[in-house]
């Protein structure tokens, strides 16, 4: 079991300090703020009323708290994986006695702790285990402490002393035109709000050259490279979301992150004080340390009761760049071909696609090896750890075989990582028998996973028939992807609930009535875009054939309908089933 690190802070600290002080160091000292007790993180409790609370009192029973609700969807994210890196490590602490011997181990039987602690949370509303924890550890929490501040290193600095503005670690500031912070906020940050955006740093800050601090060997000519974004913003956040705050902790634990052999995973507070030296390939070690991966070394400076600035460096590289690094149980991984080698197979984090994120995050999120369209060569994705948990439990009869309602959240990054472009952020509501290992999860996930391919055929199609209408209006063709993006669009909450609502019983039904909702909405955008065209797209143009020989062709909106049907009787099959031969003779 780790023990807290033996030494005194402020004492000490304050008296190495006295010879030189600045105003900066001045107000450090005066600056307390400590994140068990002090309240920073906003959360909605079972009615909706938010509250701005310290990690104590979500765990203490004082609030009964649904959310995170804070800045940004990243920003929850990363703030409930810090709440997590906790309870795991909490309950690991809890379970080391039980686990210390084999009986203990053989005793042990992880679907029975997993349903005992989730009737205990509910009763109490509190975890003895977290409270003894957060009390062990408290110290290390202390957001301006003096030798060992909270995700930070207390003496960081730069050869001439420069700092840079708080905007460098709030996202939204870097753009001068946001309106929703102005005067005083756009120059400094309230105590709070610069704890949620530490670690909204740690988790996502973009790639890129640094200013290089005083004692880091990788410094040239006053600079560092950071060659990736923070860990998180590399991964696809996933979260099961359930009823209270302490329930989807739980929901989102697995047996790796909180079992006895992983007693290497500790996160930031956990261990020894940084410098301003990052290891140059680090290996992380579980869970927890992947939750709070120190990617940057950061200070703030606090003065009158306020961040007025701050200092941004490199911090850790994951060693290989992330090379089958499984440790996180919250992300996909996707295949690598040209990564792979006849030996060794890559895998890395999956970050969820910023364009049509609903089609393209079901393979990451439910697709398995053994689902067609895949072989030795084209791997499937390997699921989220959390997910493949909760089918086991599921199976087992653990907890219910019920809906999971997803959220997953991933970065946007452009440039070679090295801005932040956009936030993905969606719902997805999935089955847990997507997640089990029998013939009935395996036919299910074949189900939904042709329901998106053949959607998705559809709004090709859809694309194609508006580049159409735009050629026979007098234009040159362009795909008309924003017609296609439009038509997902609007299928995405229906496709939601399709996949909610299946019916387990005769999935080929489901199946055909998922297709015949997407035709119905072809149709609808298909009359749109006609009508839109105008009236040369009616009237039509001819257009040059396309091989020598051919008969110039008339491009109309008719005859373009026309063609769009025969496209959507191949995309969606099964509500234009083939005429068979007994067909064609009783037409005869």
């Amino acid at each position: 079991m780790v023990q807290a690190p033996p030494f005194k802070r402020r004492e000490q600290a304050h008296g190495k300090k006295k010879s030189r002080k600045r105003k900066e160091d001045q107000s450090l000292e005066e600056a307390q703020f400590n994140l068990v007790d002090d309240p920073w993180i906003i959360v909605h409790d079972t009615v909706g009323t938010p509250h701005t609370v310290g990690i104590r009192s979500l765990f203490d029973g004082s609030v009964q708290a649904v959310s995170i609700v804070g800045d940004s969807p990243t920003q929850d994210y990363a703030l409930l994986r810090v709440l997590l890196a906790i309870f795991w490590r909490a309950h690991h602490d809890a379970l080391a006695p039980q686990l210390a011997t084999r009986k203990g181990r053989d005793d042990f039987e992880w679907n029975e702790w997993f349903a005992q602690t989730r009737q205990r949370l509910a009763k109490d509303g509190r975890d003895d285990a977290v409270l003894e924890y957060l009390e062990k550890y408290r110290d290390r929490f202390e957001l301006f402490d003096p030798v060992a501040p909270f995700m930070q290193v207390a003496d960081l600095h730069t050869e001439s002393g420069e700092t840079s503005p708080i905007s460098r670690i709030v996202p939204e500031l870097a753009q001068d035109h946001f309106a929703l912070r102005a005067g005083e906020a756009r120059e400094s940050l309230t105590f709070a709000e610069a704890a949620r955006w530490l670690i909204h740093t740690q988790a996502y800050d973009h790639a890129g050259n640094k200013t290089g601090a005083v004692g880091d060997p990788r410094v040239i000519r006053g600079n560092v490279n950071s060659k990736g974004p923070g860990w998180t913003g590399q991964t696809g956040g996933t979260v099961v979301l359930r009823p209270t705050l302490l329930e989807t902790l739980l929901f989102n634990t697995t047996k790796e992150a909180v079992f006895a052999g992983n007693d290497d995973d500790h996160p930031v507070w956990e261990r020894e004080p940084d410098t301003s030296a990052g290891r140059e390939e680090a290996v992380p070690k579980g869970s927890a340390d992947l939750a709070t991966w120190q990617a940057r070394r950061v200070r703030l400076f606090p003065n009158d009761g306020r961040v007025t600035a701050c200092l941004l460096t490199t911090g850790e590289r994951i060693v290989g760049a992330g090379k089958n690094v499984f440790g996180d149980p919250m992300t996909p991984y996707r295949f690598s071909k040209n990564k792979s080698t006849e030996n060794n197979s890559a895998y890395f984090a999956q970050q969820y696609d910023r364009s049509r994120t609903m089609w393209r995050s079901l393979d990451p999120l439910i697709a398995t090896q053994s689902d067609p369209g895949f072989d030795d060569k084209t791997r499937a994705p390997i699921r989220p750890k959390t997910l493949e948990n909760l089918g086991d439990l599921a199976r087992e009869g653990t907890i219910e075989r019920d809906v999971l309602n997803l959220r997953i959240v991933s970065m946007g990054y452009g440039s070679n990582a090295s801005v932040v472009e956009t936030v993905v952020s969606a719902s997805i509501n999935l089955p847990v028998v997507f997640f089990e290992d029998d013939e009935l999860a395996k036919e299910a996930r074949s189900t939904a996973r042709s329901a998106a391919t053949a959607t998705t055929d559809a709004a090709e199609s859809i694309g194609w028939f508006a580049g159409q209408l735009y050629v026979a209006a007098g234009g040159e063709y362009v795909f008309g992807s924003d017609a296609a993006d439009r038509f997902l669009a609007r299928l995405e909450p229906q496709f939601n609930q399709w996949l909610a609502a299946m019916n387990w019983e005769n999935l080929d039904e489901s199946a055909e009535r998922w297709q015949q909702v997407v035709l119905a909405e072809a149709k609808l955008q298909a009359d749109e875009l006609v009508a839109g065209a105008g009236p040369k797209a009616l009237a039509g143009r001819v257009v040059p054939p396309r091989n020598e020989g051919d008969k110039p062709i008339v491009l109309s909106a008719g005859g373009l309908r026309d063609a769009l049907a025969r496209r959507l009787r191949k995309n969606l099959p099964l509500v234009h089933p083939k005429k068979t031969s007994t067909h064609k003779e009783s037409a005869s």
